[in-house]
């Protein structure tokens, strides 16, 4: 009798113990699944155009060269003309809004307001990056985790009835900062915010020898 009684009592110890583990596997199942459901849809993840020694990145790290990819890409969108500056300057800056600051966009529309009022937007406009002067290390300057200034050194060409009006070689400092704001607009999480200093123009030697980023205490906001 005493036997039968001390099997039934560890039978019901053993019963509380699966009972107990049941319950804590239940408890981290639910915190599994709140923890899944709570993981964002979509992940940013910066990938370097060299990899063969390999990388580690870190989500929502932004590589140098992506940064310097997207400003480029947008600001040769904007300057893009290809039959009149008086409609086609209007119509990208609309365009492009979703990657552009608002501050910027303000810039842009006071610039198109001048160059209409001093006739230079009867006229195509192209703008290309210089092809000695591709992407390095020190085209692009870490301002912050949130901010980056993108030096880029193109050539931009205007005609007006097929004759060139314009052909020079002009650095421009873009300011981009993080801007995820919409990502049904944007993508990139990423936005123009201006010039970090008024862009300069590069002639005879300079085209050459000029350096990129001078002085780091020479470099402000525009």
């Amino acid at each position: 009798m005493a036997r039968l009684k001390k099997a039934l009592n560890g039978r019901d110890s053993h019963i509380l113990t699966l009972r107990i583990l049941i319950g804590i596997l239940t408890v981290a199942l639910l915190y599994c699944i709140a923890g899944w459901k709570a993981a964002p849809e979509h992940i940013k993840i910066d990938i370097p155009p060299d990899l063969r020694s390999g990388s580690t990145r870190g989500i929502q790290e932004r590589h140098p060269f992506n940064i310097y990819a997207f400003g480029y890409y947008i600001f040769q969108q904007m300057n893009n003309w290809p039959v009149e500056g008086i409609a086609d300057y209007k119509k990208q800056i609309d365009r492009l809004s979703c990657y552009i600051t608002p501050r910027f966009k303000g810039e842009l529309e006071r610039d198109y307001q001048q160059r209409l009022k001093r006739h230079e937007l009867n006229r195509t406009r192209a703008l290309q990056e210089m092809p000695e002067r591709p992407y390095n290390d020190k085209r692009v300057y870490v301002e912050s985790e949130d901010s980056w200034v993108a030096f880029y050194d193109v050539n931009v060409k205007e005609t007006f009835r097929s004759e060139i009006v314009k052909d020079i070689f002009i650095r421009y400092p873009v300011r981009v900062v993080r801007w995820d704001v919409d990502p049904e607009c944007n993508l990139w999480g990423l936005a123009l915010d201006g010039f970090y200093r008024n862009p300069k123009r590069l002639e005879g030697s300079q085209q050459e020898n000029e350096n990129v980023q001078d002085t780091s205490g020479e470099v402000a906001r525009r």
